[in-house]
């Protein structure tokens, strides 16, 4: 029987069969580490609490207490908690410097890591996640849908058990990434959100048009652009400029702004040798297509040369 922070839960709240709270209890008495963990956890499992409908998480607050009820013994107050029947449990994990919040029906837990590296998340279906300093997870507590779903802001790391029979679905602010069993890395910040695969086959979409999307295998990557709504994707350990763009389309638009554009999908740095060549404008879509490409394309439509210097790109 695989212990975890839920079967922890279930035994505080004596809820556990006696086969359960036995593996439980030797579980504990089995490895020092085992000991402290649950001695944590029991020890903001019977804090007193009031009421309250929303709380606040103070996780160097709560460090600090514990470390001098450990050094001096001195009785201290902490952050008001719930219990476990009541509105909202609150349990830290693994950590004091990450939490677990189970919501009031106890149908969903939201895991953040506010530490500095990285976090171990293993979920009820097997899978694992490395969840990366200020990564925040969200998950069905049951776990047992059709679909095995999970909300993610931030970087992390995961590892998917195989079930065919459900896939897995990993929804970030600008994405959606499905899969049935692989490993891969999403990274999401305020432009983009970042996949790179490293086993299996995963879809990546735009979460509000799953037709725009790529099926990526070991060793791609792939790139979402919230500002254009721009899916870009290449093989691993290229250079930006070798990232494709599945579609881009521009009607009339000046030479200027696609450079911008350009600039920031392939992070480079392209500039136009002067003002009358800013001011022009073109109509075109550009498909599965490099940084390369598109510059030949563009060169060859308003006859322009391309010229490569050592920190930038010049058409003129």
């Amino acid at each position: 029987m695989k212990i975890n922070t839920e079967l922890l839960t279930d035994y505080l709240n004596e809820q556990c069969d006696e086969e359960t709270k036995k593996e439980i209890e030797n579980w504990i008495k089995s490895d020092i580490r085992n000991k402290n963990y649950f001695e944590e956890l029991q020890f903001y499992w019977n804090t007193k609490i009031s009421d309250s409908k929303q709380i606040e998480v103070d996780t160097r607050k709560g460090l600090l207490s514990i470390q001098k009820k450990r050094a001096a013994k001195r009785q201290f107050r902490i952050k008001k908690l719930l219990r476990y029947a009541a509105v909202i449990t609150l349990l830290i994990a693994t950590s004091v410097s990450s939490y677990i919040v189970v919501s009031s029906n106890f149908n969903r837990v939201l895991i953040e890591n506010q530490m500095l590296s990285d976090k171990q998340v293993e979920l009820p279906d097997g899978s694992k996640i490395l969840l990366a300093q200020g990564g925040t997870l969200s998950y069905s507590k049951s776990f047992d849908g059709k679909e095995r779903l999970i909300d993610l802001s931030g970087e992390a790391f995961f590892d998917i058990a195989k079930d065919k029979t459900r896939p897995f679905i990993i929804t970030t602010k600008q994405t959606k990434t499905k899969v049935l069993g692989t490993s891969f890395r999403i990274t999401e910040n305020d432009l983009y959100t970042d996949i790179t695969v490293q086993s299996g086959v995963v879809e990546f979409m735009e979460s509000l048009n799953i037709s725009n999307k790529v099926r990526l295998v070991k060793g791609e990557s792939a790139r979402f652009f919230e500002k254009n709504n721009v899916l870009l994707s290449k093989t691993e350990h290229t250079s930006n400029d070798k990232f494709q763009i599945k579609h881009l389309e521009y009607k009339n638009q000046k030479l200027e702004s696609i450079c911008k554009d350009l600039n920031e999908l392939f992070n480079t740095n392209i500039k136009l040798g002067n003002n009358q060549i800013k001011e022009l404008s073109i109509t075109t879509t550009f498909e599965d297509q490099d940084l390369e490409n598109i510059l030949q394309s563009i060169s060859f439509s308003l006859d322009l040369d391309i010229e490569k210097k050592n920190d930038h790109i010049l058409l003129k």
